[in-house]
């Protein structure tokens, strides 16, 4: 009995897949590109793995939190667009969901902030529950348990496509005859630069005194993308700060020439999930502006990543290559992260007020005291 045409070009497919996408093959591009770019290559030489989980956990022992897998197409939609696939919701470090992005796959099953979550697919660790959506293909169904008041809910929630805009907030806040901007930041996508022009602009045209910066939960991103939103509040000359990687000249990055969008006192409100790209803006406004630090220890991430290809299906090495450094040759922060001039640990709307309480002692109480 002869195969069937299209089961025979579907047996083709399964072992083209196979040999395009082979493990072993993934595995040793990942020795390559560890071997070519790596920043750390001295924590590894000589080690050897049997598979790309085994390496990620090596490196992860060894004090590497951010090289990981990932796949291209995801990468693609976040950095271009601003848009994850998962399910839309931020929660905090009781479970409490902090956050249920419009339109998501989580609103509109019908999840609301203030929940409480008992468990993903069956899963109580709360440390789990990230790995969890993400090995939940797209399209596919997760079981949340939530806790409502005094009520247990459960929902099914189709894994698919939703945004995290990068301007969270905008607003004039008026406190002792002071008009404050707020912008909540949230990332550093490509949408960014012009969601953030638009908010500064506003901004402008409401004569406001100063400006508090939030970067609370801003995990970093593009540098290209942090590097323009920071020519939009400072100005210098020569070299803002630099890129250093294990091999091959430093990739620098100038001030840019002529008058910021905004120039007025500021703050930046960080927490302990601050990072990376949010980090270096962070003290380049701090560096060149002046400007005050309020909030948590940062995250402590000045090193970023660059993309490599491992196979045919998609899956991408985001692998730790350079070191973001000030043109004196410090790293922008160390490890411990970015101390604040005004520690706030409070979160929330209490955190909020605390922060601009730091921003009128620090910016116009303390300047005119000092006045003669």
């Amino acid at each position: 009995m002869s195969i069937p045409l299209i089961l025979l070009f579907f047996i083709l497919h399964i072992a083209y897949s196979q040999e395009t996408c082979s493990k072993e093959e993934a595995l040793s591009r990942f020795k390559e590109f560890i071997n070519k770019y790596y920043l750390w290559k001295d924590r590894v030489d000589g080690v050897e793995w049997g598979s790309l989980d085994e390496a990620i956990m090596y490196l992860r022992k060894n004090g590497d939190r951010w090289t990981a897998i990932t796949k291209l197409e995801e990468d693609r939609l976040w950095y271009s667009k601003a848009k994850m696939y998962g399910i839309g919701i931020r929660w905090d470090e009781d479970g409490q969901i902090k956050r249920v992005f419009r339109g998501s796959p989580a609103e509109k099953a019908g999840l609301k902030e203030g929940d409480i979550i008992i468990s993903v697919n069956g899963v109580k660790e709360k440390n789990l529950w990230s790995q969890t959506i993400r090995n939940v293909q797209i399209g596919s169904t997760l079981n949340v348990s939530v806790k409502r008041g005094n009520t247990v809910l459960d929902f099914r929630i189709i894994k698919g496509e939703f945004t995290v805009p990068p301007v969270e907030d905008v607003r004039v806040i008026l406190l002792d005859h002071k008009r404050i901007g707020y912008i909540a930041l949230t990332n550093f996508t490509n949408p960014a630069v012009e969601e953030f022009r638009k908010a500064l602009e506003f901004l402008n045209s409401q004569n406001i005194d100063a400006l508090l910066l939030d970067l609370r939960d801003n995990g970093g991103g593009l540098i290209s993308v942090t590097k323009a939103i920071a020519d939009m509040l400072i100005r210098g000359e020569g070299v803002m700060f630099y890129l250093e990687s294990r091999n091959g000249g430093p990739d620098i990055y100038e001030f840019k020439s002529g008058e910021p969008i905004l120039s007025k006192p500021l703050l930046v409100f960080v927490n302990r999930w601050t990072a990376s790209a949010a980090e270096l803006l962070t003290v380049l406004l701090k560096v060149y502006d002046k400007a005050i630090v309020a909030g948590e220890l940062t995250v402590g991430k000045y090193v970023g990543s660059n993309m490599y290809q491992l196979d045919n299906c998609g899956d991408i090495l985001r692998l730790v290559t350079f070191e973001m450094k000030l043109p004196d040759g410090r790293n922008i922060t160390d490890d411990k992260g970015i101390l604040p001039d005004c520690v706030i640990k409070a979160k929330g709307d209490e955190g909020l007020s605390m922060a601009l309480d730091c921003l009128m002692d620090k910016i116009f109480r303390e300047s005119s005291v000092a006045q003669p």
